[in-house]
């Protein structure tokens, strides 16, 4: 067969090949993805399992697990599995293809990730899946895949090496599914060699999932459970968040019929942390936007919206885009950003900045005749002190910010001295000094002409 597609396109003089190689593919494939953020999207299908036997309610019982080593990279999980049609026309397909079937709130979008993984950590993989009357194995050396290229480059089809259906009814907690990737490269072997990598991946899992597992599902890496964090703000008499929801029907998206999306936005006070400040993104349950301080969110994108900024450090905010359709939330193909083009997103954005300019003022004026970038924190913790730190899924009532604080004074007020000396100069003074800093030398030098002529 592939031998006579092959003579038909030479006895077509008007025909031209534009078939893809397999090599390029892969490597284009693979080469912009990050390792971790790799591993991920093998989770974000685990969590799709979930949804599917759990549409709207609790994972409890519900665990995945990864196992990383030089040797080999395995994830297993107990969500439900891959129904052998499914597998057959759908999930190993490179892009996702019209007639596929949604997951409602599903986290996958291309189709493009699952693949994607494998070809990034080795040259065999293997894939098991148990639903509750059927099972498949998958098991593929991709240097025979590619090899397959060469004789029929039309040919992108894997082969199941056991399909079994009909079988007793299997409980839940049974089914799941199980990848194995062996034969890891070389770089990927390094990779997961390093100490460090596990505590990188944990602490990504925990901010891409931490939805999910509030929810109860379990992720453990190297059989250390993942922990589980529960983003808050401020909620008192006295300071309130603010809550704002958003609908978008489909046809203004797509101009299609169905369902559109539901955009919610929260925004106030949590425990003053400049690394944790900023806004937070997500889609359909996946963080995409981690304490974002660039224009990507909000900051710095008009006259009125100044650069994140140390006092800003009490700030956070949060967005969540659901929708049943995974395509029309605006979100990137690696799931590590935000489509900053998209419609929807800069409609949500102008609210984002909306909601946060109140904000950001309160915050602005408690820093007012205070030294740069440090906000008086005695009386914005005191009133902090006695507000309620609530989870963000527990904040239901519609509401604008409002924050009864007034600031006291606790000591003099600061100003900035600005000078520029030729270096030479500055290091001879640095010398003499014994100074570690310019601005030591600032300040002792001011200190000195203020004992020495202004008679203090």
């Amino acid at each position: 067969m592939a031998e006579s597609r092959n003579e038909g396109l030479q006895r077509d003089p008007n025909r031209i090949n534009a078939a893809p190689s397999k090599e390029f593919f892969i490597y284009m494939l693979t080469r912009d993805v990050q390792l971790s953020r790799a591993i991920i999207d093998l989770l974000d299908n685990c969590v799709d399992g979930a949804k599917r036997l759990r549409a709207n309610g609790s994972f409890d019982g519900l665990w995945v697990t990864i196992t990383i080593s030089p040797d080999l990279f395995s994830i297993t999980d107990n969500c439900g599995g891959i129904p052998v049609e499914v597998a057959r026309d759908y999930a190993f397909r490179f892009g996702r293809p019209k007639t596929a079937k949604d997951t409602p709130g599903s986290m996958g979008l291309f189709g493009v990730g699952m693949k994607r993984t494998f070809f990034k950590l080795g040259n065999r993989f293997e894939v098991k899946s148990k639903c509750e009357t059927e099972e498949f194995d998958l098991n593929v050396d991709v240097n025979q895949w590619v090899e397959m290229g060469e004789d029929d480059p039309n040919d992108w089809h894997f082969q199941f090496s056991s399909v079994t259906t009909g079988i007793p009814a299997t409980p839940e907690r049974e089914t799941g599914t199980e990848i194995i990737v062996t034969e890891l490269h070389p770089a990927i072997q390094s990779v997961f060699a390093l100490e460090n990598f596990q505590t990188q991946l944990m602490s990504e899992v925990t901010a891409a999932h931490m939805l999910s597992l509030q929810r109860g599902l379990g992720i453990t890496v190297n059989r250390l459970p993942v922990q589980l964090q529960k983003p808050s703000l401020f909620v008192s008499d006295e300071v309130q968040p603010a809550v704002q929801d958003l609908t978008f029907e489909r046809r203004q998206l797509d101009g299609k019929e169905g369902e559109g999306v539901h955009v919610r936005l929260l925004a106030g006070l949590s425990i003053r942390s400049y690394p944790d400040g900023g806004w937070y993104v997500f889609c359909n349950g996946r963080l995409v936007l981690k304490a974002d301080k660039t224009a990507a969110s909000i900051w710095g994108t008009s006259h009125s919206m100044r650069q994140y900024h140390p006092d800003f450090a009490y700030f956070r905010g949060y967005t969540f885009f659901d929708s049943a359709v995974s395509a029309l939330l605006p979100w990137t193909t690696t799931k590590t950003g935000v489509d900053i083009d998209s419609a929807l997103y800069k409609a949500v954005q102008q609210q984002m900045i909306e909601i946060s300019k109140p904000i950001l003022a309160f915050l602005s004026s408690m820093a007012k005749g205070q030294q740069e970038g440090q906000i008086d924190e005695g009386a914005l913790d005191d009133s902090l002190s006695i507000a309620q730190s609530t989870e963000i899924q527990n904040i239901t009532t519609i509401a604008a910010f409002r924050a009864n604080v007034k600031q006291v004074p606790t000591g003099p007020k600061y100003g900035r001295i600005q000078y520029s000396k030729p270096i030479e100069q500055i290091e001879k003074v640095k010398t003499l000094m014994k100074a570690k800093s310019l601005k030591e030398i600032g300040e002792r030098s001011f200190d000195y002409f203020l004992e020495y002529e202004g008679g203090e």
